[in-house]
């Protein structure tokens, strides 16, 4: 996948990493349950509509960039994955959302061996973008490794090492680098920075399908004097909590959240082809003594570190 200086990183590196973070076993779940939902579909005959498939592939190779047949051929052929493991795949995907409330019961009634998910986790990862995305960040810890100078990434004992105990070498020096970097003062002037960004919003929201519908609700609550749960339960439908950050939210929306004060009801706004109103319960400006801003702020400046020295220091073979 990628080498700095003389040290190549592949593929038994890059799961090795995987699990030192504990990020490989949740996906080893995720393709368990796939596996279990191919097989009862193929048991019970209740599978997918070519249509849905079709429609699932379509969205895929836009997601990768894949537009012509030819083009997905090539990243097929550059992968060594053949076609069929890339459609079972994304129809293990829609089988676990399609079966979602029956989950637990489909794994339990169709087990799955391990050698069975070991067959095709490599096609999953790199179906799934987890490959990419843990072939990315043991780049910039093995970057940042090597441009510390204490631990020489590319010297000869280090290359001659089992994968699981180069990258346990690697953790160890990041860490070492990170505990250093990453100082009180550069997380509040990081914090500064994203004042706006990070503001947090505590909504309750309420979803219409139907534009029409959703501007009646606002008057029924702004002329009305209806409670937001008397709307609901007058249109049948569910009141929601979302939390979320300014940052996480589409940019046409921001000013909507900007302006607004704890109490108020925006919308109707457009999301997501749907017209949901928000009741504003909170809105919370970023503080350095909260845990979860600071972690936003870490993030935020280990994601620059990394970036810069991926660009000084790793080459990309794939």
């Amino acid at each position: 996948m990628f080498a700095i200086n003389e040290t190549e990183f592949g593929w038994a590196e890059i799961i090795a990493a995987a699990q030192s973070w504990c990020e490989s076993q949740p996906f080893v779940a995720e393709i368990q349950a796939s596996l279990s939902c191919l097989r009862c579909a193929a048991e019970t005959g209740q599978g997918l509509s070519a249509q849905a498939v079709k429609e699932e592939l379509t969205a895929f190779r836009y997601a990768h960039n894949l537009i012509s047949a030819d083009e997905t051929k090539l990243w097929l052929c550059r992968w060594q994955m053949p076609f069929d493991e890339l459609t079972n795949y994304l129809r293990g995907k829609l089988l676990r959302q399609k079966w979602t409330d029956r989950l637990n019961e489909i794994i339990a009634a169709h087990p799955v061996s391990n050698e069975e998910v070991t067959a095709v986790f490599r096609h999953h990862a790199i179906c799934a973008d987890k490959l990419g995305d843990w072939a990315l960040k043991l780049a910039g810890h093995a970057a940042i490794a090597a441009k510390s100078g204490s631990f020489d990434v590319s010297g000869q004992s280090q290359r001659l090492l089992a994968p699981r105990d180069l990258v346990a070498y690697i953790e160890t020096e990041f860490e070492r680098e990170r505990r250093q970097i990453i100082t009180p003062k550069l997380i509040e002037t990081k914090i500064a920075d994203h004042r706006l960004d990070w503001i947090r919003f505590d909504c309750r929201c309420l979803w219409f399908a139907d534009e029409r519908i959703a501007r009646e609700a606002v008057w029924c609550v702004t002329e009305d004097g209806l409670s937001l749960d008397e709307v609901a339960a007058s249109a049948h439908a569910e009141i929601r909590q979302w939390n979320f950050y300014l940052d996480e939210i589409e940019a046409g929306m921001r000013p909507h959240f900007l302006a607004a004060r704890p109490g108020d009801l925006l919308g109707p706004l457009k999301l997501r082809k749907a017209f949901p109103l928000f009741s504003l319960t909170e809105k919370k400006m970023p503080a350095s003594d909260d845990p979860q801003i600071r972690q936003r702020a870490e993030q935020a400046i280990l994601r620059g570190w990394m970036d810069q020295a991926i660009n000084e220091r790793v080459k990309w073979m794939v």
